[in-house]
């Protein structure tokens, strides 16, 4: 299964993010393993931008679910969420969709 949390309410505001950039104090407090579930201050970023479904089949997809069945099936979301999802992220270029060609 996927991280389960990422379509829910985000820990904390990015201008508070940006805030702790700027002091490299406040960053060394928070350790290396900062946000790490996110890929870091800049995937936090990235992930704040995109909504809950997107960000839920954009996790799904990270953690190595590719096929649109799979990512309902760990997720929970709706076929026409994870198409709507999968769509979102090729047009922020996160993904490549590919149809697959039936071999006959």
């Amino acid at each position: 299964m996927p991280r389960e949390g990422f379509g829910e309410r985000l820990p904390f505001d990015t201008r508070m993010l940006q805030k702790m950039q700027k002091s490299p104090q406040m960053m060394a407090e928070q350790g290396s393993g900062f946000l790490s579930d996110w890929g870091g201050p800049s995937g936090y970023i990235a992930a704040v931008k995109m909504g809950p479904n997107t960000r839920e089949v954009y996790y799904a997809v990270v953690d190595g679910y590719t096929d649109p069945s799979q990512i309902e099936v760990a997720t929970g979301l709706s076929s026409s969420e994870v198409s709507k999802g999968m769509r979102d992220l090729e047009r922020k270029g996160l993904v490549v969709i590919e149809e697959v060609k039936d071999s006959k």
